[in-house]
């Protein structure tokens, strides 16, 4: 029997020449990855209010909800998705059948369980898939992908297919030491893009940087990899009233100071350059086609 990464590389071969230039020419949208190394740190509120701050400040935005068997996107934005990605290849919709609109114009794509799925990809469909993909960073300026929480090949892989990574933290010494071990693992993979921190649930400014330190400390010492401090976000009852009510705290309380720590990250965030920029020069499609190839290799 012909595995998995043989039909791959083979459906690669069958791509017409105009599409397998499309996967290897500069990506459009930027792919960000948020995740964490446990759950219960705040890693999808931040993504969806970071992703709402973006597309106040003029941009494009869509997240993926890459969390496979659950759907923290749509639970905490208060929205309901009738497709996932999978539909694209099983049920012929196109990319914009399968978005969702999502809090003041983010826009939001189901994965869920509907990421098994893709493993069923054959010589017909993968060809779509990879088509619609292109699509989707053609039109818009950021894809921010909310992995699930800690170190499983689900989460390396979608990370892997990141320019950069956002890793949220708490002062818990689990959910430290659960950071070092994802960066650990996404570096010994050979994750190439920018590593931000942000410190999140902490007391005040000067938690959050000490907190920053010790996982920059631990980083670079023993993985010699240097993470960048994107910043950071105090405890606030806000937060908990905003997933009850299913409102991003950035829409219910736009001047709340947490709000406003959301919107200096965004800020923070496009005035800094990525640092490699070999990461920028392949399409996410690409990167996402050379993940499935290399399953069960």
């Amino acid at each position: 029997m012909i595995d998995q990464a043989t039909k791959l590389r083979k459906m690669m071969n069958s791509l017409d020449e105009n599409t397998q230039t499309d996967l290897l020419s500069e990506n459009k949208a930027k792919v960000i990855a948020v995740s964490s190394g446990k759950g219960g740190v705040g890693k999808t509120n931040f993504a969806i209010n970071f992703s709402i701050s973006l597309k106040r400040l003029g941009y494009e935005v869509v997240i993926i909800d890459a969390d496979i068997g659950l759907s923290n996107v749509e639970i905490l934005s208060g929205v309901n998705l009738n497709h996932s990605i999978s539909d694209i290849v099983f049920s012929n919709k196109d990319i914009f059948e399968i978005i969702g609109n999502g809090p003041e114009g983010v826009k939001i794509i189901s994965g869920g369980s509907g990421l098994k799925e893709l493993k069923l990809l054959n010589d017909d469909n993968f060809p779509k898939l990879i088509s619609e993909i292109e699509r989707l960073q053609s039109m818009v300026d950021f894809i921010i992908i909310d992995t699930g929480a800690g170190i499983s090949s689900s989460v390396i892989d979608f990370i892997m297919t990141a320019n950069e990574v956002i890793v949220v933290c708490t002062p818990d010494p689990t959910s430290l030491m659960d950071s070092y071990t994802l960066i650990k693992s996404i570096a010994h993979t050979g994750f190439l893009g920018k590593i931000n921190i942000v410190c999140n649930m902490v007391s005040n400014r000067n938690e959050g940087k000490e907190i920053f330190e010790k996982l920059s400390n631990a980083t670079n010492n023993f993985l010699r990899v240097q993470v960048e401090y994107l910043g950071y976000i105090e405890k606030n009852d806000l937060v908990n009233n905003a997933i009850r009510n299913q409102i991003p705290f950035i829409v219910s309380h736009p001047n709340n100071l947490i709000s406003k720590r959301i919107n200096i990250m965004a800020m923070s965030y496009l005035d800094n350059p990525p640092s490699n920029m070999e990461n920028e020069k392949v399409s996410f499609a690409k990167r996402l086609l050379d993940i499935f190839s290399k399953r069960g290799d």
